[in-house]
């Protein structure tokens, strides 16, 4: 089940993806199974179902990264979505992975370890996919959770406006439950691609070659302009004492996609330096052309897209820091 050679025509008539929800019958709120019905949910019902695919593959604790790259190879969606892009060059599958991985969690069936990182629940692990339905093991139990915790935030609001609370208060003070509801990780991580994508490009480039050193390559910038694009030069020493020349070249995309020759051009100049390896950083996305260019040839470049970034720049601490959040339990407070 599930592999990428499947026809995505027959598999998409399975798991009830073509039902039609009566928002009286489920005693649901109409918009929230509006969306469902939609046409436009096709690829996030869709996207459920690849990360569960992708996810029993892996067989345990999954980088998220990972886990979407592994569900966008499978031939159920088309090369238009996979290319497709926000106005912010956010990748708009990217995203509806996003919110199947938040509606499977609501759901039970995926659990997140540790930030960044997926696993199957014991629930999830145990999916029959030859009874599986979108709607009943999916959505009806996502929706209801999703609901609860608008409720639950529209009440704080309300009682931090009653009590005139100021707005670090209200953010710092809230209820364990609601912390547990939010997929916190989607929030800081656009915060973060926007601000990346605002950047003063020269200081965007020195932000990224600070990077660079930051993961043990000793880099240099290079002057603002005659050096053919490349934005930084430097040398990786590995543990077995080889010694790799790299350079680095930097996209900050406001929108848009890193195409093929922007690939090929970058291919010249790893050349033209006598670089062993390239590295290319964007705030946007590349596209599929792009990606098979960077693996061809004698020098191979690494592609890094905005999602990766924002990985890397958590990983090591790089303007990104966690906050610790006050928690108070209403229960134990309780007024009744």
């Amino acid at each position: 089940m599930g592999r990428k050679e499947q026809n995505a025509p027959d598999w998409y008539n399975q798991f009830g993806m073509n039902r039609h929800i009566d928002a009286k019958e489920v005693n649901m709120p109409a918009s929230s199974v509006s969306n469902f019905n939609a046409k436009l949910s096709r690829i996030e019902k869709i996207s459920v179902i690849a990360i569960l695919i992708a996810l029993k593959e892996f067989g345990g604790p999954t980088k998220a990264k990972l886990v979407k790259d592994r569900a966008t190879e499978y031939d159920y969606y088309t090369q238009e979505e996979r290319d497709a892009t926000g106005n912010s060059g956010y990748g708009i599958l990217d995203l509806h992975l996003q919110f199947a991985m938040s509606n499977l969690k609501r759901a039970g069936l995926l659990a997140s370890p540790s930030r960044g990182v997926w696993e199957l629940t014991d629930e999830g692990k145990h999916v029959n996919f030859s009874t599986f339905d979108i709607w009943d093991d999916v959505y009806a139990k996502s929706i209801p959770v999703w609901e609860a915790a608008k409720a639950k935030k529209k009440q704080k609001q309300k009682a931090a406006k009653k009590l005139s609370l100021d707005e670090e208060t209200t953010n710092d003070i809230t209820s364990e439950e609601f912390v547990n509801d939010i997929d916190e990780g989607e929030v800081w991580r656009k915060e973060l691609l926007n601000k990346l994508q605002r950047m003063n490009p020269y200081k965007f480039e020195e932000l990224i070659v600070s990077l660079m050193r930051k993961i043990g390559i000793k880099m240099e910038k290079t002057p603002k302009s005659g050096d053919s694009g490349i934005d930084g030069i430097g040398y990786l020493r590995t543990p077995e004492l080889l010694t790799y020349k790299v350079v680095l070249q930097t996209k900050r995309f406001n929108k848009g996609q890193v195409t093929g020759p922007d690939i090929s051009n970058f291919a010249g100049s790893i050349s033209r330096h006598n670089a062993d390896r390239g590295i290319f950083v964007t705030t946007s996305v590349y596209t599929k052309d792009a990606v098979e260019r960077s693996r061809q040839g004698a020098n191979l470049i690494t592609l890094i897209n905005g999602e990766e970034l924002i990985d890397i720049l958590y990983d090591n601490q790089m303007g990104v820091r966690e906050k610790t959040i006050v928690v108070i339990d209403d229960d134990l407070f309780s007024e009744d």
